[in-house]
């Protein structure tokens, strides 16, 4: 008798959690939280430079590299997922056992998931940590903000799934996802912030609320001094004005969820639905 779904599922999980372990994408996540985290604590005083006197803006600061540790998360244990038992063939191996295709979704998914959040949660530790040894005290909304990089985390490791359940080459998804949350979807966030057009259905816009959430009061837009481009064929003669746009949160956590509903919902009838 084949196993029941959740052991199936638990079975595909451990087993990843297990390639992760032996692998070097793991330590290069942990190793770079580690680094950046220090170069926070060491180069102010090795500059000369006295840390913030404000808890929330130390921890703000030390936290600045989470919306990029939360993509390299999920490009290193999201985006060849999928893919890579095709494009590798172990998928002849794998998928004539008795498991489903949905079990091997939701286990490598979940092993993703749970290696992610232990990025995320040890960056935000050693960020308590530091802000608790330092001022002596923790930020209020910390919490929060943690609760709020998770749901952003998980929608862009579905995007991540979506990328790795469709395309035919694990180097195309890895760099489809690198660059789509690094840099197309900001890209289009300055561009809105040019325009005067507030990007809200950005989800890297979105995901900005857990950085955000420090700012008392909540930051609402505004409109930067006219500034003058040094550049282009009208470089120095015509002012133009930036608009600093915040995501709104509410909206924000209903854009995010969107995007995993839908993300997620894709990727996991296209993997099930994808043969070799």
């Amino acid at each position: 008798m084949a196993p029941g779904s959740a052991q199936q599922i638990g079975t595909v999980m451990r087993y990843e959690l297990l390639k992760y372990l032996l692998g070097w994408r793991l330590l290069a996540i942990v190793l770079l939280t580690v680094l950046m985290s220090a170069i926070f604590l060491v180069v102010p005083p090795a500059i000369g430079s006295a840390y913030p006197s404000d808890p929330k803006v130390f921890v703000k600061n030390m936290l600045s590299f989470l919306l990029v540790l939360s993509v390299l998360s999920a490009t290193f244990f999201g985006a060849d997922a999928i893919v890579s038992e095709y494009e590798s063939k172990t998928g002849y191996f794998l998928f004539p056992n008795p498991i489903r295709k949905t079990s091997i979704f939701l286990g490598k998914f979940t092993a993703s998931a749970l290696v992610s959040v232990g990025a995320i949660t040890l960056y935000y530790l050693i960020a308590v940590v530091s802000v608790r040894v330092i001022d002596g005290s923790i930020p209020a909304n910390t919490g929060v903000s943690f609760a709020y990089s998770l749901v952003y985390l998980f929608a862009i490791l579905a995007i991540a799934y979506l990328f790795s359940a469709v395309m035919h080459s694990s180097v195309y998804s890895l760099v489809l996802a690198f660059f789509t949350f690094l840099l197309i979807m900001p890209t289009i966030d300055f561009v809105g912030s040019m325009a005067q057009f507030k990007p809200w259905f950005s989800i890297t816009f979105a995901g900005g609320i857990s950085q955000y959430v420090f700012q008392n009061p909540y930051p609402t837009d505004r409109v930067l001094p006219p500034m003058v481009s040094p550049i282009g064929p009208q470089a120095g003669t015509t002012p133009y004005s930036l608009v600093l746009y915040y995501p709104e949160i509410h909206l924000s956590l209903i854009v995010i969820a969107a995007y995993f509903v839908i993300a997620f919902g894709l990727g996991f009838v296209i993997a099930r639905r994808r043969e070799m």
